[in-house]
């Protein structure tokens, strides 16, 4: 304990030492972020600039092991409860240190899995006044995806990204920089080591364990070859520098497969404690740095990757950059990769991207245009928006049925940029689009509250009109305008041809209309020369 602490106060001093070397910060300008993952908890302080973009200056790690009480016994045993709140505490004398006001403190996989982690987070915020949130595997993507675009260029590549964390390993794909899909996959190199042991035959039992996997990776890339691959977390850095003293690589931030490969061999070759004295690796990378490495192959091989990149990016500089986001910067980037994920949909679901474009676009008008008669935000604009785009994949699994099918997809669909309540939502106004109204009977409409049930029959009566007025996928209507007088509501629908099939299934929808918004609809048609 006497070394621990002594390595404590050290980095304490480093940090003091580093920011106190620096007359150009103040302590206005930094800021921090907490990440507690399933093999340690970090934290790191940033700076921002003239221009207020925040670099990370310093990292301070605490080695408390959620995951190992995680995933053997789903709960945090009283000692390792008792590591976390020191940690915290450690973290709270370096933020009152330096006067650190804006932080944030985020938590992934282990405390998603453990019964007990609510327990844990409620004392820690009683004895150190550090809010810990716990993050869902698509929040983790997001922030780690965040970073990463800030580091790389990604324009007009196909990229596989790998969050190597010791819970759970995030895999999100990127298009011309956006990412178009996120997936969770519960094979971080802790819970691999508790699941598996470290026995002889441990490199035949994870490619054995692995091969469960192995369908739902090759399903999420799909044929596509990567361009480049992407790796973040602290095992792809002790990999790339390991490259580069072993191997001689030109620089630890890159990789190829085949390097990988003999740095595979290496380690395997190597007893734990062997990989600590010849290697210089400390205890608690030495033990799970070799799943990391067999991981990142697999998924590589699965991706048509032959080249690893290891950027300086992480998701505690992805907390960062979001937290100094402005809330309109957040919201951009978030709405930027559910478009880039729905008009990823083409290919998977054949979905027809000119016709479901016109619908959003209708569905968008009725809605600014009404927005004193329903005040939704912009918010829920975007899963209207969303909702158009998408609401037609649920055909691929089966005409009868197929608003169903397309809520099951959006519910089961990691989505970033959508909290969960959000993808309730826009799985209910997808499934409300034709058919059935909603009702007490539906059980996740039942348990959304009444304000929510409200906005379900709101934004789905806007989507069942977009899609109406976009009967025939002729693209019939040009413009569509909203007029309310007294208990009336009248669209004027403006187009070059005719449009009575339009206005037919328009007013199919009057009933439901005036369920959701208390006011009768009316149709006038306004042909144009």
């Amino acid at each position: 304990m006497a070394i621990l602490n002594s390595q404590r106060h050290d980095e304490a001093m480093e940090i003091t030492n580093l920011i106190a070397d620096d007359d150009r910060l103040s302590h206005s300008a930094l800021v921090a972020a907490i990440d507690v993952g399933s093999n340690a908890m970090r934290l790191g302080i940033a700076t921002r600039d003239s221009t207020g973009t925040p670099t990370l200056i310093q990292r301070y790690r605490e080695p408390v092991r959620l995951g190992h009480d995680a995933f053997t016994t789903g709960i945090f045993s009283q000692q390792t409860m008792d590591d976390a709140v020191e940690a915290f505490r450690q973290f709270r004398r370096i933020l009152d240190q330096h006067h650190i006001d804006t932080f944030r403190a985020t938590a992934t996989s282990a405390m998603r899995d453990s019964r007990n982690g609510p327990k844990l987070a409620k004392r820690i915020f009683d004895e150190t006044g550090i809010d810990l949130q716990l993050i869902s595997g698509e929040e983790e993507a997001r922030l780690v995806h965040y970073s990463i675009s800030r580091r790389v260029d990604l324009a007009d590549k196909f990229a596989l990204l790998i969050d190597m964390g010791g819970g759970s390993v995030e895999v999100t794909l990127c298009d011309d920089g956006e990412a178009v899909s996120a997936q969770s996959f519960k094979i971080g190199t802790v819970r691999l080591l508790e699941l598996l042991g470290e026995g002889g035959d441990f490199n035949t039992l994870l490619l054995e364990y692995l091969d469960g996997t192995r369908k739902k990776l090759r399903e999420q890339i799909g044929r596509r070859k990567a361009h480049i691959c992407i790796a973040t977390g602290g095992n792809a850095a002790a990999i790339g520098e390991l490259a580069f003293q072993i191997l001689g690589t030109p620089s630890a931030a890159s990789i190829s497969r085949k390097q990988l490969e003999e740095v595979i061999k290496k380690l395997a070759g190597l007893s734990f404690e062997e990989r600590i004295r010849d290697l210089g690796l400390r205890p608690d990378r030495a033990d799970v740095i070799l799943p990391a490495a067999m991981v990142f192959h697999e998924i590589m091989v699965l991706g048509g990757a032959r080249q690893m990149l290891m950027p300086d990016a992480s998701l505690l500089d992805g907390i960062v950059l979001d937290m100094l986001d402005t809330e309109d910067q957040t919201f951009h980037s978030q709405r930027r990769n559910l478009i880039a994920w729905a008009l990823s949909l083409k290919k998977k679901y054949h979905v027809d991207r000119k016709y479901s474009k016109e619908v959003a676009r209708l569905a968008l008008s009725l809605f600014d245009q009404s927005l004193n008669l329903h005040k939704l935000n912009h918010r829920d604009r975007l899963l209207l928006e969303i909702a158009g785009l998408v609401h037609e994949i649920g055909l691929y699994v089966r005409v009868g049925g197929h608003h169903q099918h397309a809520a099951y997809l959006i519910s089961v669909s990691p989505l970033l940029g959508l909290s969960k309540a959000e993808k309730n939502v826009l799985a209910q106004v997808v499934r409300y689009q034709r058919k059935a109204s909603p009702s007490d009977a539906h059980t996740d409409f039942f348990e959304s509250g009444k304000n929510t049930q409200q906005k379900i029959r709101q934004l789905s009566c806007l989507l069942r009109l977009g899609i109406a007025l976009n009967k025939e996928r002729r693209n019939r209507v040009d413009n569509v305008k909203v007029e309310i007088t007294g208990d009336t509501l009248t669209l004027h629908m403006e187009g070059e041809t005719d449009m009575l099939l339009e206005r037919w299934a328009a007013l199919k929808n009057s009933d439901y209309f005036e369920q959701a918004f208390d006011l009768k609809l009316h149709i006038d048609l306004e042909q144009t020369a």
